[in-house]
């Protein structure tokens, strides 16, 4: 039988890995989690601060190891879209005609992997999982600025 505080961590980790257990909604939940994140970037813009991504990323690691058990990347892990996400609207207004355009280039960018996005993927473990979604957080971001430069 496992320790109390074992299973205490555990539940914590799945948690957070699935964003408050948007990971379980059914339908591509790793679109839900990306706009899970648009309600937190509107009701709360320092979220985008690159700090704060910086620090939820490092506490993502572990918690990804742990609750991804033996899956390479199990679909209800989302974390990573979230944070990608929160990439792709760094330093933009939070908007909501900014985080749905943010919204269109990340999932695009997370669902086509242009190079090196599929191979980043390929890191072993949580790094894998979480850098692919920065990756394509920051190609949306680039994007958006040009968006905003071109229009």
């Amino acid at each position: 039988m496992r320790k109390r505080s074992t299973v205490t961590k555990d539940r914590i980790c799945q948690w957070f890995a699935t964003c408050s257990y948007v990971g379980y909604l059914p339908f591509a939940p790793g679109t839900w989690a990306s706009a899970f994140a648009c309600v937190i970037l509107y009701f709360l813009p320092s979220a985008g601060n690159p700090a704060v991504i910086v620090l939820l990323a490092a506490l993502a690691i572990p918690a990804v190891e742990r609750a991804r058990g033996d899956k390479s990347d199990p679909g209800h892990i989302v974390i990573d879209e979230l944070l990608g996400m929160l990439v792709a609207a760094a330093g933009h207004n939070a908007s909501v005609w900014n985080l749905s355009r943010a919204f269109i280039l990340f999932r695009a960018f997370d669902i086509l992997k242009p190079y090196p996005i599929r191979k980043v993927e390929r890191l072993r473990g949580a790094y894998g999982i979480i850098a692919d979604d920065l990756l394509a957080g920051a190609y949306a971001n680039v994007a958006l600025i040009l968006w905003g430069r071109l229009a």
